[in-house]
């Protein structure tokens, strides 16, 4: 955590006699009533939202919550001191774990990346490129569906050929246009990060909304901590085991095997999943807040849109149901797992770390910055066509630890990062390949797949 500035601890004396308890602080959930916890002092930025340089939608996720690392992830000192004008107490209790001060590692690290930065004269969120690769992608995504759909693809051959290119483009707009939006990462304009992630809803049927739960305010905060982060969040009845505390069950000793071809009903699971955490108003731990009505609108909007472009019109144009069920699985399945080895062979791999909450204190004990270094791996550095096809997502350890930085800019940002964590025994994993990464995941499936200890 950044230190405390004490001129700005003595710039609201009133707030600190108000204890706001933790159940109050969740209950300001709304539209009407924001609060946000930052370093357990409490702050109400209800009238803040409209004013907010990253739109109003990060703050009402961010509402009702402990959100003081995700806070400190796209925001410096500065924002520090515009925050603390909207405190109205200390938080009583505690939301989530917190992690320990900024050690030497991260503060020498964020310098080097500011440096480099302010001395290159660059902006981190900018990326002609990106702009470019976002129209390109979206132009090819509308131009394969007209030609799948239209006597262009006259022979089945070239029909199944359109519809595998389309799953291609569909996933390349998902770890580029859609992942960047996500993270505000693309420019400075939040009109363009929602429109961009809205591109999610409408050609992959699936929620940025609950996405933006899931990865943004979980996973990236609290990445591979059990109970914390949404994408190790797994259930009684799981079909793969991907960690300790999970029952063992003889039929994961397959797992190695049959896993890899689930991965083909990704964007399946995730559409049904929408569903459920939609009306059971959560995401993995986190409580989802009440839709508003544009979330709403995009919500169902965006289930609308991808069901008639994908079954309903083809239907009406006079395509065979089979044909039409053909194309859709053969589109999914690629962009599925495309997708999932992607994202895969970054986290859920045998060679990095899995942090455990301190039972005596309910923290952390690793800084923040270390974490996100050990608990993923990099793989294909220096490979211009890996990088553009993942999404520069190859570098997954910079992106952790710097999250609103464009992609383009990731591969300079990781000469420093892999120097910094040299320097300091941090742990950096990188593969030469992305085969090599996704035989790590390969790994901690056989791995938790092996009977444990004891059992029969």
């Amino acid at each position: 955590m950044h230190p405390r500035n004490p001129e700005i601890e003595l710039a609201a004396p009133d707030c600190k006699s108000n204890v706001i308890p933790l159940e109050r602080l969740r209950a300001a959930c709304k539209l009407d009533e924001a609060w946000v916890s930052v370093d357990r002092n409490v702050y109400d930025l209800t009238g803040f939202m409209d004013q907010h340089p990253g739109g109003w939608e990060f703050i009402y996720l961010a509402a009702g919550k402990d959100v003081t690392q995700v806070f400190k992830s796209y925001h410096g000192q500065a924002q520090h001191q515009v925050l603390h004008k909207y405190q109205i107490g200390i938080l009583s209790g505690q939301d989530v774990p917190s992690f320990p001060p900024e050690d030497e590692f991260s503060l020498t690290l964020k310098k080097r990346v500011d440096d480099y930065f302010r001395s290159s004269k660059i902006d981190r969120k900018y990326s002609p490129s990106g702009y470019v690769r976002y129209l390109l992608t979206t132009v090819a995504i509308c131009c394969f569906y007209w030609l799948q759909w239209s006597t262009f693809s006259n022979t089945r051959l070239m029909f199944y050929v359109l519809s595998i290119v389309q799953g291609v483009a569909l996933a390349q707009y998902s770890v580029c246009a859609f992942h960047d939006g996500s993270h505000g990462a693309a420019g400075h304009n939040p009109s363009m990060w929602r429109l961009l992630a809205m591109g999610h809803d409408l050609f992959n049927g699936s929620s940025s909304t609950l996405w933006a739960y899931q990865h943004v305010m979980s996973h990236h905060i609290f990445t591979n901590v059990e109970g914390y982060d949404s994408d190790i969040d797994t259930s009684d009845m799981e079909f793969y085991r991907i960690k300790q505390s999970q029952k063992y069950s003889a039929i994961y000793k397959y797992q190695p095997i049959y896993s890899p071809f689930l991965y083909f009903f990704l964007g399946i699971s995730i559409r049904i999943g929408d569903l459920c955490n939609y009306y059971r108003g959560r995401r993995g731990p986190l409580k989802v807040n009440a839709f508003t009505v544009s979330q709403n609108m995009i919500f169902w909007g965006g289930k609308f849109f991808f069901h008639m472009t994908r079954i309903v019109l083809p239907l009406f144009w006079g395509n065979t149901p089979l044909k039409v069920i053909a194309a859709f699985l053969l589109t999914d399945f690629t962009f599925s797992i495309i997708v999932t080895m992607i994202f895969q062979a970054t986290h859920l791999v045998n060679s990095v770390a899995f942090p455990q909450v301190n039972p005596k204190t309910g923290n952390i004990d690793m800084d923040w910055a270390r974490l996100q270094v050990e608990t993923a791996q990099d793989y294909s550095h220096d490979k211009p066509l890996m990088t553009f096809f993942s999404g520069s997502l190859n570098y997954q350890v910079v992106h952790h630890l710097f999250p609103s930085v464009a992609q383009e800019h990731l591969p300079a940002v990781a000469k420093i990062v892999r120097q910094t964590a040299q320097e300091f025994g941090v742990k950096y994993e990188i593969k030469d390949s992305l085969w090599a990464a996704i035989g790590g995941h390969i790994g901690l499936l056989k791995m938790f797949g092996t009977p444990p200890t004891g059992s029969h």
